[in-house]
This record gives structure tokens, sequence and C-alpha cells, in this order.
């Protein structure tokens, strides 16, 4: 099966499905303990998509247009059997501001993964990119990441608001 990862990095151009893939794939999923960011299921090739997803109609690029198949052909779920929106980009557990600032740091190391070549290489990751991806933790209130545990790694939150 052939899946597509969105291959502009730059926000305004990304619709909402294509940020929260980008942050999924940087962000730790909620359900599994191992599971360090969105990976493609087995047994599926995934390339880039080089159209622009930006839609003229502001936000309307997410629900398709008369021409789709019904399938996005994007990654929609992970190798841990777990959806984009258990990855953290789940929109009824965020808010908004919280969406954006995550888009950004998930562009910033896709930047990063390509210019090291690595841009379809979900297993590849560095000391700048896992830096980033601590970054991927919601901020409470007062603007503090929850606390870091022994390893240095962030603590999860409950995945329910507050």
């Amino acid at each position: 099966m052939k899946l597509l990862y969105p291959a502009s990095n730059q926000i305004p151009r990304l619709n909402t499905s294509a940020k929260a893939l980008k942050i999924a794939r940087h962000s730790r999923c909620t359900q599994c303990s191992s599971c360090s960011g969105l990976r493609p299921p087995p047994g599926t090739t995934v390339s880039l998509d080089q159209t622009e997803n930006e839609s003229s109609f502001g936000g309307l690029a997410q629900y398709g247009s008369d021409d789709d198949d019904g399938s996005s052909n994007y990654i929609e779920s992970c190798a841990c059997g777990h959806d984009v929106k258990t990855h953290g980009a789940d929109l009824d557990t965020i808010d908004e501001q919280e969406f954006v600032r995550k888009a950004r740091v998930a562009v910033r190391a896709d930047e990063y993964l390509e210019d090291d070549g690595k841009l379809l290489d979900f297993e590849y990751t560095n000391e700048t990119i896992n830096g980033l991806r601590n970054q991927m933790v919601l901020f409470d209130s007062g603007g503090r990441s929850p606390p870091l545990d022994d390893l240095g790694m962030h603590t999860p939150r409950s995945p329910h608001r507050h």
C-alpha cells in the first residue's frame, strides 16, 4: 500500500490534516509507552505529497473536494495501531493555539530531517530532533511543560482536560 506524507514545510500551505500528521510523527502515543511517534504501518511505502494542499477557501481543505475518492492517501494510523489523534494532534483535547505551536515544532523537526536526507525515514532521529520532540508535550496554563522524569523525558499528562 502506498501512503503520502506532506512535503511542504510552510505552515500556511498545510491544511489541518497535514499539520496533524506532522505533529503525530513527532509526538509520543498516549496509548503506548513504547511508541515515540507515528510510523507507517508495516507493508506500506511512503512518498512525499508534492501537491500544494493550501486552500483558497480558508480551512475548507480538510473537507476535501468533489474530486476526492474518499481517502486522503495520507498516513492515518501508526504501526502501533493508533491514529493521529492519539499521537498529540487531537483538536478535541488541545486548543488551536497549542495545535499551531506543535505544528511549528513538528515542521522544524521535519526541516532537520530533510537537511539530513531522512524525511521519509520514520525511524531516524538525532539529538536536535529529540530536543524538538521534547517540546511536543502540552504546556500548562502557566507556560510550563510537565516535569521531567529521571531520564530527562517529560512525564505524560492525563489525556483529559482540566
